[in-house]
């Protein structure tokens, strides 16, 4: 487009200087840039390539100059080797030449510009040799090389930009696949909370009913004294297991309490004594005398610690003993080092395996997997909340002859601590307090949760009625007066999102409580934000069921007798 519009306007300057050959200039000029126009029409239509278009204009461009420079006499050639120099520098910034290319561009002009001053006049040819010819004749020279450096430079570049436009497409696509991996995972982790929190929260309330029970003798009650300690404790530790990410990112935080070490590791053994005795393997538990009356750390993730290894001792052993060793090693005035070992005679791990052992989802060996089953996440999770209390775990095993698993914490101590006399917990006594003129919607698809729900109502004497689908739990909230409504999120026919909808169209003052197994942070904010009052995960103790509800009856019974009036 420069030269179909600039070459003609050199014509000016012919006719500026009165010069007789002005209209043949402009007619070879208009020509010249006819010609480079039907090129350029033919690279719009892809007939011919940009390169092509470029060195055929040039190519064009020399040869209507080479006819004018025969057919025109020039007083001075000086503006023309400046003007052809300024052409040239024009063309190395715009084209893209490969040095064939470059070549041609330059050699063409080198022969016909000059034979063309040649032909006009011998004498010319010196002339314009002496005023910048020469000096031109060198700039064509190495026009070709320096169009190949550039070319040479642009093609890295060019594979520098394609490589990493790939790279970014590769990198959009692992994104992606992350992202939708992330989901799954999520939608996974969602769905898995829900199914293990069910059935967990269904163990949970029956063992808070049956220790409010009084007909229960010594053994009873132990038993479920230790079915309590088990159920507290997986409930407190169910999030992190279904969420082993959460534990491996360090996300999880200690919280550090005074508490019984003495007591923990009593409790413990109570908890295996079972399974050991299953096997017939004798299960030992040894506890230094100088233990400190209460230690200050994370009790629940302690007892996990100490739960994966005892569970997994007892699970790879057959025969001959599980024993569980702890001991004070080091103290001062302010902490104490206790030193803790599980050691069984089991079948051993092989010493090329021991260094992966600890991996996620790893186990010594294929016929290990068959044989005991298992995810391999207990010893990985042990490692990394070993990692929060600042230790290692060490192990040493013989194949055959048993393991064991040693670690050491450094704890602070409290020394004094004042007797309190031992009596079996009581979850929520028996309370004067009741609610007979509040009535309730509880809305579950689960039997046993409509149990464990109701029964608690009972305890407080709050009068109920139960739905197993948010249609149900339409038709009964259309048919009766209601103080609060407990709602499941997911169940059959209509979820309780869009039970909860219709009933704020038809009461929004009503407390409407999500009962829910999912602990996930976006599930309760989308509860919220949903028109919820509150939120009660799956398992639920006794306290935060009645915390949550009782605060939001009415102290003022409503007519049961005159039903919503609905429009």
């Amino acid at each position: 487009m420069a030269f179909i519009v600039g070459y003609p306007i050199t014509s000016v300057l012919f006719y500026i200087h009165n010069n007789p050959l002005t209209q043949l200039v402009l007619t070879i000029q208009l020509l010249a840039s006819a010609t480079i126009a039907v090129f350029l029409f033919l690279n719009y239509k892809n007939k011919i390539s940009s390169s092509n278009l470029a060195l055929y204009t040039t190519l064009t461009m020399t040869a209507f100059h080479a006819y004018l420079l025969w057919k025109v006499p020039h007083q001075t050639y000086e503006r023309e080797t400046f003007n052809i120099i300024l052409v040239l520098l024009f063309t190395l910034l715009v084209v893209r030449w490969n040095f064939r290319y470059a070549l041609i561009s330059a050699l063409v002009p080198m022969l016909l510009l000059p034979s063309a001053i040649y032909f006009h006049s011998p004498g010319s040819l010196t002339q314009f040799i002496g005023e910048g010819g020469l000096f031109l004749i060198g700039a064509y020279l190495v026009f070709p090389y320096v169009c190949q450096m550039r070319y040479e430079k642009d093609k890295k570049e060019f594979y520098l930009r394609y490589t990493l436009q790939k790279q970014n497409e590769a990198l959009e696509k692992q994104k992606t696949i992350a992202e939708q991996a992330t989901r799954a995972k999520s939608e996974f982790l969602s769905m898995m909370s829900h199914e293990i929190r069910t059935p967990l929260n269904g163990i949970v309330g029956v063992v808070h009913l049956m220790m409010q029970d009084n007909k229960k003798n010594n053994l009873q009650s132990d038993l479920i004294q230790t079915l309590k300690f088990s159920s507290d404790h997986l409930m407190a530790v169910v999030n992190d297991i279904l969420d082993f990410n959460k534990i491996n990112s360090n996300h999880v935080q200690l919280d550090p309490v005074p508490f019984d070490v003495r007591a923990l590791l009593t409790s413990l053994e109570k908890t295996f004594i079972p399974k050991a005795a299953e096997k017939k393997l004798d299960l030992i538990f040894k506890v230094d005398a100088t233990m400190p009356l209460q230690i200050v750390g994370d009790k629940v993730r302690l007892n996990q610690v100490l739960t994966n290894l005892i569970h997994n001792a007892i699970k790879f052993t057959e025969k001959g003993s599980v024993k569980v060793v702890s001991k004070v090693i080091g103290k001062d005035e302010k902490k104490v080092r206790l030193h803790f070992m599980v050691i069984d005679t089991g079948i051993g791990i092989p010493y090329e395996q021991q260094p992966t052992i600890f991996e996620s989802f790893t186990q010594a060996t294929v016929a290990t997997h068959r044989q005991y089953g298992g995810t391999g996440l207990g010893l990985a999770i042990t490692k990394e909340l070993l990692h929060l209390f600042g230790c290692e775990i060490q192990l040493f095993s013989e194949v055959g002859k048993g393991s064991s698993f040693t670690f050491s914490i450094d704890f602070p101590f409290i020394e004094e601590v004042e007797e309190v006399a031992k009596q079996e917990p009581v979850a929520l006594p028996e309370t004067t307090d009741t609610y007979s003129f509040a009535r309730v919607l509880v809305v579950d698809d689960n039997p046993i949760n409509l149990l464990v729900a109701t029964n608690f109502l009972k305890r407080r004497s709050i009068q109920f009625d139960t739905a197993v689908n948010g249609l149900e739990a339409i038709e009964k909230f259309k048919a009766n007066a209601y103080d609060l409504v407990l709602m499941d999120l997911r169940m059959p026919e209509m979820d309780g999102y869009e039970a909860t909808r219709i009933i704020r169209e038809l009461n929004r003052d009503i407390p409407v409580v999500a009962l829910t197994a999912s602990a996930f942070s976006v599930e309760k904010e989308r509860a919220m934000s949903s028109g919820f009052t509150a939120y009660l995960t799956k398992p639920f103790l006794p306290k935060d069921f009645y915390d949550t509800i009782l605060p939001r009856l009415s102290r003022e019974p409503l007519n049961s007798a005159n039903p919503i009036e609905v429009k």
